[in-house]
């Protein structure tokens, strides 16, 4: 079998990348250099596939947070005090804090849609926790996530997509970081964002199983 990479590749490709960074690779193989390189590049390219998907997750729950804000507290539901205080006051990442440094960007005039494009990622997760169950998720859950399983109570509902949410945005912040994912469980991160997909919209879901690449590069490997 030909070698995927000359001796010069296998010297200074590890070199430009660190040698710290590469010896994670180099280690799962077995300290063989062209396995490590084989095993950077897919971990790249599944890191690249897996934005398309993640990309709609974030936009599917985020979506469903900001109509299920403004049917309870109004279309500037960023700027409702009633809003503000229903957020936690965290010391690590702080939701309240969060969005009154965004919203301040935004102020004139009032556009919850830019609010809503600068809030990260965390912010959007944290709206599923049970804090919010009474004012948010017991009138609107159903509404906004339709095609959860009929025998799931509003709270599992709520909990199971906090709890996905969660794995997703370890995930992406591990790709963002171009940190490896490769010993992470791939297909089931992928099958759980597919999940809450599909409770949010069934066409949606079908768009992305008919664009997304990750399942290719899972089931061919490094």
């Amino acid at each position: 079998m030909p070698r995927d990479f000359s001796a010069q590749e296998q010297s200074k490709i590890p070199a430009t990348l660190s040698m710290p960074r590469f010896a994670t690779y180099l280690v799962a193989c077995g300290n063989n250099v062209e396995a490590a390189l084989r095993l950077y590049g897919w971990n790249a390219r599944v890191s690249s596939a897996f934005l398309f998907p993640l990309h709609l997750f974030e936009i599917c729950i985020r979506n469903a947070v900001a109509n299920a804000a403004t049917a309870t507290y109004s279309p500037t539901w960023p700027w409702a005090p009633t809003f503000e205080r229903s957020l936690p006051d965290y010391r690590h990442f702080n939701p309240r804090r969060e969005l009154v440094k965004v919203r301040q960007r935004h102020e004139i005039p009032q556009s919850t849609g830019k609010v809503i494009a600068d809030l990260k990622f965390a912010f959007w997760v944290s709206m599923f926790t049970g804090r919010h169950d009474r004012r948010l998720w017991r009138p609107y859950i159903k509404i906004e996530f339709p095609n959860a399983p009929a025998g799931m109570q509003i709270e599992q509902i709520r909990a199971r997509i906090y709890a996905v949410a969660d794995e997703v945005r370890q995930l992406r912040n591990r790709i963002a970081h171009h940190e490896p994912i490769f010993r992470q469980d791939l297909i089931a991160s992928y099958e759980a964002i597919e999940e809450i997909i599909g409770y949010r919209c069934a066409d949606t879901l079908a768009w992305m199983r008919r664009a997304e690449a990750v399942t290719t590069l899972l089931l061919v490997g490094p």
